[in-house]
């Protein structure tokens, strides 16, 4: 005896049908109210508590929401036999049906199938009934098993705005106390080599390879090139050392906080972490649009011109090099050794001198574009003399913070940040990259030469490229740092922009995937739509005429023991008649008094 037959002899007939409606119902109301919750919320995350155990024991998931997905397929599926059996026992029971419409109505009871392709729809009905039935344990399973997911959760802020007239204002008066006090001069020395850094890191050809350089800054690491971002992320910000009063331009490093804010769709989510998180965040950067050339003689000049002191052991040769540019000039005095006799070795020294024209602490300075001038000589001249335009803007970013790098994207550029002769931004990137200029070079060899002549000397397109990257690397890296100093101790109203972005949680549970949960629901719908009718239908036919609930027409021993008492056998020619032809044959369930006054059934056959 199956528990569906336990059941109907515990609760009478009607009870029975309105306890399937109800159960049912209720079933499929969970399933409704689960899906709908979901595709309205988009996103449904489990608790971190839980997500931590689904991590530490996948197994052991998988198997609870097994079970619990096949136990409530069980029910619907018995819910489902239960309506459908009662109202084919009113329907095979009050009149005459074929031995296949018989057949039939016993697979749609277990649920299974038949085939027979002279029966086509019935067949196709039985099929279809079997899938669905058969499909609803995938379907539960489909629904309440958490995956990996990931959660977007909006963001909002405020950062530095460096194109804003209070910033401009203040950063004017700055440098012209830093060039009355020196101020920044320890600042130059700390980061001296970083600038260099930020400069090799940012160039994307190397050795004729394409590849991905990571660059560091106040512990915050950058794929490639800082963007001329500060990090809006907390986890991100980087050192959490105080700054002491080394802020502004004197800020070497230090904490740096962020201003930063979570859109949580409900108080309880707030501080949900999940297994990981990425942040992608709307900023502003800048960068500078850098080409190199040949120099152009009729418009500009680049000379050096040497003075040799001789010395013990060498001499000492002191450089004055000199740039013209249009508008301007600017020169910078250098510093090489040569032998005895004032010359230089080409095969083990060299010399690059390079200059920033016109000179940023000029009042000829063009706040728009500047010039870098170089030219390789002795073991460095490979390098003709060159001409690098710089032009510095600002632009919108899209910054990726994922596995502790900061990656950005530039997506929009603004016009150029010196949009105002006042704006001294332009003017501050020239001064740290005249400084990095100058610090490059030594007695016999220059950094920046053996960086080209490490990753190739032969191609001087290349060269151009890769000296376009340098530069480019080192100005975005300027303004990250000018940012930082002047964010470090708070940033006034005045001098904010908003930002935006997502933060992406992975966690576990469930996303809407609208198609997928569409193709449950009505997997779903359609057993509790034929449930409630079948079972509706049952409830008014027992109300028009009763019948006998002990004869199940599906269960083996009723149908052998009605065949037999209505001599079925003899019907059926005894095996003289095909097979398809028997299942044509119309039959009838008669109602049969036995001895003891009992109703029986037997099955006798129809004249056609």
């Amino acid at each position: 005896m199956n528990f569906a037959n336990f059941v109907k002899i515990c609760l009478s007939r009607t009870t029975l049908l309105l306890v399937t409606i109800f159960g049912q119902t209720v079933i499929m109301g969970f399933a409704w109210g689960f899906t709908g919750g979901i595709l309205f919320t988009e996103v449904l995350a489990l608790p971190d508590h839980i997500v931590h155990l689904i991590v530490e024991y996948p197994t052991e998931l998988t198997l609870i929401v097994t079970l619990i997905s096949t136990t409530l397929s069980i029910i619907t599926s018995m819910f489902f036999t239960i309506a459908v059996k009662e109202a084919l026992r009113h329907h095979n029971l009050s009149g005459p049906i074929t031995l296949f419409e018989l057949r039939t109505a016993i697979a749609l009871t277990k649920p299974t199938w038949v085939l027979r392709w002279r029966y086509l729809k019935l067949s196709a009905l039985t099929l279809a009934v079997y899938a669905v039935v058969v499909f609803l344990d995938s379907s539960w399973n489909t629904l309440l098993l958490p995956t990996r997911i990931q959660w977007p959760v909006k963001m909002f802020g405020a950062e530095l705005d460096l194109g804003s007239v209070a910033f401009a204002n203040q950063l004017s008066m700055d440098l012209n106390l830093m060039q009355e006090s020196a101020v920044q001069a320890p600042m130059f020395e700390t980061i001296n080599v970083l600038t260099l850094l930020s400069g090799i890191a940012a160039v994307d050809i190397q050795g004729g390879a394409q590849t991905s350089s990571m660059f560091s800054f106040n512990g915050v690491s950058y794929n490639q090139s800082t963007g001329g971002v500060l990090p809006a992320i907390e986890e991100y910000s980087g050192s959490s050392n105080p700054p002491g009063l080394n802020v502004g331009l004197a800020f070497s490093g230090g904490q740096v906080p962020v201003n930063i804010s979570f859109d949580w769709a409900h108080t309880r989510d707030a501080g949900t972490k999940g297994v990981g998180k990425s942040y992608t965040v709307t900023q502003q950067g800048v960068t500078a649009n850098v080409s190199c050339q040949p120099i152009d003689r009729s418009q500009n000049s680049f000379t050096a011109y040497p003075t040799v002191s001789p010395g013990p052991m060498n001499t000492f040769i002191t450089w004055e090099v000199v740039a013209n540019c249009s508008g301007g000039s600017n020169s910078l005095p250098f510093f090489t050794a040569g032998n005895m006799s004032g010359q230089t070795d080409s095969a083990s020294a060299g010399f690059l001198p390079i200059v920033v024209c016109p000179n940023p602490n000029s009042t000829t300075f063009n706040p728009y574009k500047f010039d870098i001038f170089m030219a390789g000589m002795y073991k460095y001249s490979f390098l003709p003399t060159t001409v690098c335009e710089v032009v510095p803007y600002l632009t919108t970013v899209n910054v990726t913070y994922n596995g502790g790098i900061i990656s950005v994207e530039r997506i929009d550029t603004s016009s150029s940040v010196t949009s105002s002769p006042n704006l001294p931004l332009s003017q501050y990137i020239a001064i740290v990259l005249a400084y990095q200029a100058g610090s490059n070079q030594g007695m016999v060899a220059n950094t920046i030469g053996d960086f080209l002549t490490a990753y190739g000397t032969s191609n001087v397109s290349v060269m151009y490229s890769e000296l376009e990257d340098y530069w480019r690397g080192i100005a975005e890296f300027a303004s990250t740092q000018l940012r930082s100093g002047y964010s470090a101790s708070g940033v006034p109203s005045n001098m904010t922009r908003s930002t935006s972005g997502t933060m992406y949680i992975t966690t576990y549970g469930w996303r809407s995937k609208a198609y997928t949960y569409i193709l449950l629901l009505v997997v779903m719908t359609l057993i509790w739509g034929t449930t409630v009718l079948a079972a509706g239908y049952s409830l008014i036919e027992e109300k028009i005429r009763h019948s006998d609930p002990s004869f199940d027409f599906s269960d083996p021993i009723d149908l052998i023991m009605a065949a037999s008492g209505g001599r079925l056998e003899s019907q059926l020619g005894k095996g003289d008649r095909e097979v398809d032809n028997s299942e044509d044959i119309t039959v009838l369930f008669e109602d049969v008094a036995n001895k003891v006054g009992r109703i029986n059934k037997r099955l006798v056959t129809v004249a056609p």
